[in-house]
């Protein structure tokens, strides 16, 4: 796998995200899903994303805050570096680096307040469970999946109706067999069932 940048800066720049998320929320007294969103929209997102020096080795994480909140920055420094939200920042900086995703991406798929929920037990386990726990939410919902929903069927439903049986409905969703490789048939039966086309269940 290809991560972010050289794995040398991955702890600086894990120990500032980590650092402006616990000052953002209990310090500055922000929501921390608010805070991810003025973080996303910050300079300093995208110039930590690529590890830019400037940033990661020449800013402090109280000097980053400031430059996402555009205020002066807190006479203080993170004071427990074990707060939920110092390690929401750790899951996250990882992460970035880990997938090669950028903030935005592993945000909109899981929100910092849904890692936040993950807290306990994962705080206690070795980072690698945050990361598969992440890519669970980082899995493209299956085209079928996302159709059925819209159409308001339960897999069951669906079965009955396209005479596809329903442990193959379900093998599809989850992506153990790729729905690509289907029968013709059993594609026509799914897509006439859901008035979609071929195409729009396999792309």
């Amino acid at each position: 796998m290809i991560h972010a940048y050289n794995e040398q800066f991955l702890d600086i720049i894990q120990r500032k995200v980590s650092a402006m998320f616990e000052l953002a929320v209990l310090e500055e007294h922000i929501e921390i899903d608010a805070f991810a969103q003025n973080f996303l929209s910050s300079p300093v997102c995208r110039a930590l994303e690529t590890a830019d020096p400037v940033y990661a080795l020449g800013k402090s994480a109280n000097e980053l805050l400031a430059l996402i909140l555009d205020n002066e920055p807190l006479n203080i420094e993170t004071s427990s570096y074990a707060s939920p939200e110092y390690w929401v920042g750790w899951v996250l900086a990882y992460a970035q680096w880990y997938f090669n995703k950028p903030y935005a991406a592993i945000i909109a798929a899981m929100p910092c307040s849904t890692i936040l929920g993950h807290y306990f037990p994962y705080h206690e386990m070795d980072i690698m469970h945050s990361m598969d726990l992440i890519a669970k939410y980082l899995k493209p919902i299956c085209p079928l999946k996302s159709i059925r929903q819209k159409r308001k069927l339960s897999q069951t439903q669906l079965a009955n109706l396209s005479n596809v049986p329903l442990r193959t409905i379900k093998a599809y969703e989850q992506g153990t067999v790729d729905i690509a490789k289907a029968q013709a048939e059993t594609l026509y039966s799914l897509a006439q069932t859901l008035h979609c086309t071929i195409e729009e269940l396999i792309r």
